[in-house]
């Protein structure tokens, strides 16, 4: 037996809960216990799926076995998360999950939940009360935008299956892996990609902090950041990234003073910007040359092809 978790956000987060609750095994039986706001036991009536969506704070249903839980956080997206039992954990199962609900951000939790805790292994998520990252995650419309740019989907360590209502599904490992520590080596790289780290390309919801983060020179005429980096200087992923959540910041605040629609990284060394083309590229970042042959952009004509791991290729029959 195994454990099908996945937290899924977005603006229809009620619509998920109740959704969810109409399916297998909610429907067939009310929980036995409702805890509300963190700590609040609460009667369980009839219409249990209004006292989750009551809760000012977290609130989260259990059911006869302990592992089966819905639960509702308004004040994370609003986010729900499930937990039910499978026979098997498979890719149809989690495209039925997607593509029935109105979710924006999903992310499904480990096969080898158990395993990979014991063992100890170091986790990245989408954070906001989502699970940490296990056999895949997908996006669905506007849920895109909090990527560095939709260029990101295909070109990272992961399976990429597009589904119908603008949505992206993707699989971080073959879950025809039996071994919890193989099955964590291959998904591991794409879960940094894909979460919250130093080369990651998900943008948290709190942008204030990675916003003032960034130096620019404003060009008004041009509602654009430029980024000027010296010869032989390393631009961090990291800054590529908190770049691009101030572009993002101007686009959900329109109304804010000298706003921006571009970000260009100006270098002064046609080598550094090369070599820095591609993480830029991938974030919809411009890179610019300004050296003693003029002023150039050289993202307009980098035109990369997706390669992705042997394990999809396989699977995928290329």
């Amino acid at each position: 037996m195994r454990w099908l978790t996945s937290t899924l956000s977005g603006e229809h987060g009620a619509d998920v809960l109740q959704q969810l609750a109409r399916t297998d095994p909610f429907r067939t039986n009310p929980p036995v216990k409702i805890v509300r706001d963190f700590h609040d036991r609460v009667a369980v009536k009839a219409d249990w799926t209004s006292t989750l969506l009551s809760a000012t704070g977290d609130a989260c249903a259990w059911w006869e076995d302990a592992k089966v839980q819905l639960a509702y956080r308004p004040k994370s997206g609003p986010l729900v998360s499930v937990a039910i039992p499978v026979e098997e954990i498979t890719l149809e199962r989690g495209l039925a999950v997607v593509d029935d609900l109105p979710f924006e951000v999903c992310a499904f939790g480990a096969v080898f939940f158990d395993e990979w805790i014991a063992a100890n292994y170091e986790r990245t998520s989408f954070s906001r009360s989502h699970i940490h990252h296990g056999w895949a995650c997908a996006f669905r419309g506007k849920g895109h935008d909090r990527l560095v740019s939709r260029r990101w989907l295909d070109f990272g360590p992961w399976r990429v299956i597009r589904r119908p209502d603008d949505t992206t599904f993707i699989q971080f490992h073959d879950l025809a892996i039996t071994d919890p520590a193989e099955a964590y080596a291959q998904a591991w790289v794409g879960h940094q990609r894909m979460g919250i780290s130093d080369t990651g390309g998900f943008i948290q919801h709190i942008m204030e902090p990675l916003v003032e983060h960034v130096r620019y020179l404003y060009v008004p005429g041009k509602r654009r950041a430029e980024i000027v980096v010296g010869p032989h200087i390393e631009v961090k992923q990291w800054d590529m990234t908190c770049a691009r959540a101030l572009r993002l910041y101007h686009q959900l605040n329109p109304g804010t003073p000298s706003p921006i629609d571009q970000i260009a990284y100006m270098f002064v060394d046609e080598d550094d910007a090369r070599a820095h083309l591609h993480e830029l590229w991938l974030r919809e970042l411009e890179c610019w040359v300004v050296d003693d042959k003029g002023k150039r952009r050289l993202d307009r004509d980098y035109h990369p092809e997706p390669d992705p791991p042997a394990w999809v290729k396989r699977l995928e029959g290329r």
